[in-house]
């Protein structure tokens, strides 16, 4: 049980990690704006960088881990959770977009129509009308960010070593030139797919209300 210590690490790591890109690290806080103004102030550009944001997606990590590398080393955030947490908001950042702004085109526009109408400012009325009206649709982004934070490998084997290394970089750890150690390789892969099991669980119901939100009229 000598690996107890690095497991509780990583997964400490992992869990700051994955809650830093949400809030902290500005996914949501720059995906809302971002979605809300091409949801009902669209412009002539609007379709093509929806598909340019979505086109981001399909580029192999493979291909911008050398920049993202030196960036990381020259900014002082290689093998930093907070750089790492960086990483995983930019690149899940173009989904949380796509997904906030499918669900704020569900939400009726003379309904914040009526908010300006009332007085509400721009703030107000995405804060006290829009959000409220589609947080379903905002827990099950959230929630698909917070997994594709947690199961992201690439990243964390190639921009941490030890200071920041995640559960990802643990499970490697078991990989050797003598052959791979089944036993520990299963219970740490079990260990890491547990939490998320079980928050997906607990979050079930915000997760199929905002996966059907604007289906049934």
């Amino acid at each position: 049980m000598t690996y107890l210590p690095r497991r509780i690490t990583g997964i400490s790591r992992s869990i700051l990690c994955s809650c830093q890109c949400l809030p902290r690290g500005g996914a949501l806080l720059l995906g809302v704006p971002a979605a809300y103004s091409m949801a009902f102030f669209p412009g002539k550009r609007t379709r093509g960088t929806l598909l340019w944001m979505l086109s981001t997606r399909m580029l192999p990590p493979v291909g911008v881990l050398v920049p993202v590398y030196l960036i990381a080393k020259s900014t002082h955030l290689l093998d930093t959770v907070i750089g790492l947490a960086i990483i995983n908001m930019l690149t899940n950042l173009p989904i949380i977009v796509w997904m906030l702004y499918t669900f704020f085109k569900e939400v009726p526009v003379p309904i914040l129509e009526a908010g300006r109408m009332d007085g509400a400012n721009r703030w107000q009325e995405i804060s006290i009308v829009l959000l409220p009206l589609a947080l379903p649709g905002i827990a099950s982004t959230a929630l698909l960010s917070l997994i594709l934070c947690w199961n992201e490998a690439f990243w964390s084997l190639n921009l941490t070593s030890s200071n920041a290394a995640p559960l990802a970089s643990f499970i490697a750890s078991f990989s050797s030139p003598e052959g791979l150690f089944f036993a520990k390789l299963s219970a740490a892969s079990t260990l890491a797919v547990a939490p998320i099991l079980i928050f997906g669980w607990f979050s079930q119901k915000q997760l199929v209300r905002g996966l059907t939100f604007g289906a049934v009229k």
